[in-house]
């Protein structure tokens, strides 16, 4: 059987590339019927060989080759005997299976896809957005032998965010903590700590209030790997969502509408309104205006990311005064 998994959740993909190994045998002959290649190191002679091979004292034999598609970029001819990927393909004895793993959707243009295209099993790994984040986070609980009620699962979407590894992560240490009964918010509160997005989020606010500590909470992102045109990108985003829901609380748009346009849920959605109660339209529009400003300046070479950060939080803070 030949696969082909895309996507940017990595952890399912993993999970489903997982399943495929366990189907080869026992752990000491998967050394011998896995095999691994990346776009660097495969041949047409290496995947030849590799494809062709029967199993080791095996069921079954598994070859991945990572990033293929995208080392090849549609070329025909990118290496002798890739114009033959269907023949090297169809040479695989029943026992065997070829995985193809690829990051993005790219070699839905690739002619050498094109030669295997109705050979092909192929899935897509989206990492999860808007309410199926939320029901990610209640299957992965209950697959896990636990139970969480709605405000926490509304809650640890926010936090975290749509990271599945992190999400995994939390789950198994909240369910831990909670042992035998349901998960709630005050637990997600105590363990599980904010996502950068959060404490953007936060700072941004703090910079609106006129808040003098702005500049130290982004400081600490910063500290956390961030890059400062990450945290101007993510500023410039609450700034647009602020705008867009002071302006359909005007016209009257209900909570449900809104929430769509937006894509914000549950406790997002929540904050992002009571947020929006403390300022006016018109400083909200100012402060696009400086984000503008700010955008001109550094792609025309005048400031450093870095530097039109620190001035920017400065200007937010002075629309208060």
């Amino acid at each position: 059987m030949i696969y082909l998994f895309y996507g940017d959740d990595e952890l399912s993909i993993l999970e489903a590339m997982q399943d495929l190994i366990r189907n080869v045998g026992t752990n000491d002959l998967r050394d011998h019927n896995v095999i691994r290649w990346d776009k660097q190191s495969i041949t047409p002679e290496n995947l030849t060989s590799s494809v062709s091979a029967v199993p080791f004292l095996s069921e079954r034999r598994l070859v991945i080759v990572n990033d293929f598609f995208s080392k090849t970029k549609g070329k025909r001819n990118t290496g002798k005997g890739w114009d033959n990927l269907r023949q090297i393909v169809e040479s695989m004895p029943p026992t065997n299976d070829l995985l193809f793993r690829e990051a993005q959707d790219t070699y839905k243009s690739n002619v050498l896809f094109n030669q295997i295209a109705k050979m092909t099993s192929v899935r897509e790994f989206p990492m999860p957005r808007g309410g199926a984040i939320n029901r990610w986070i209640q299957e992965r609980v209950k697959g896990k032998g636990g139970d969480i009620d709605n405000n926490a699962v509304g809650r640890l979407a926010y936090v975290i965010g749509p990271d599945t590894w992190a999400l995994d992560s939390e789950i198994e240490k909240l369910i831990l903590y909670a042992a035998d009964r349901q998960i709630n918010s005050d637990d997600i509160d105590l363990l599980t700590t904010d996502n950068h997005q959060d404490s953007i989020f936060r700072a941004v606010d703090m910079a609106l209030n006129g808040n003098p500590h702005a500049m130290g909470s982004v400081k600490t992102i910063l500290n956390g790997s961030e890059s400062p045109g990450y945290i101007l990108a993510m500023i410039h985003r609450q700034v647009r969502l602020l705008i867009t829901a002071k302006m359909s609380h005007g016209e009257q748009v209900s909570r449900n509408d809104l929430s769509k346009q937006l894509n914000l849920r549950g406790y997002a959605m929540d904050k992002l309104l009571e947020e929006v109660k403390r300022h006016s339209l018109s400083k909200l529009m100012s402060a696009h205006s400086l984000l503008a400003n700010t955008d001109e300046k550094i792609k025309s070479g005048k400031l450093t990311d870095m530097l039109a950060l620190e001035i920017l939080l400065g200007e937010l803070a002075l629309l208060n005064n």
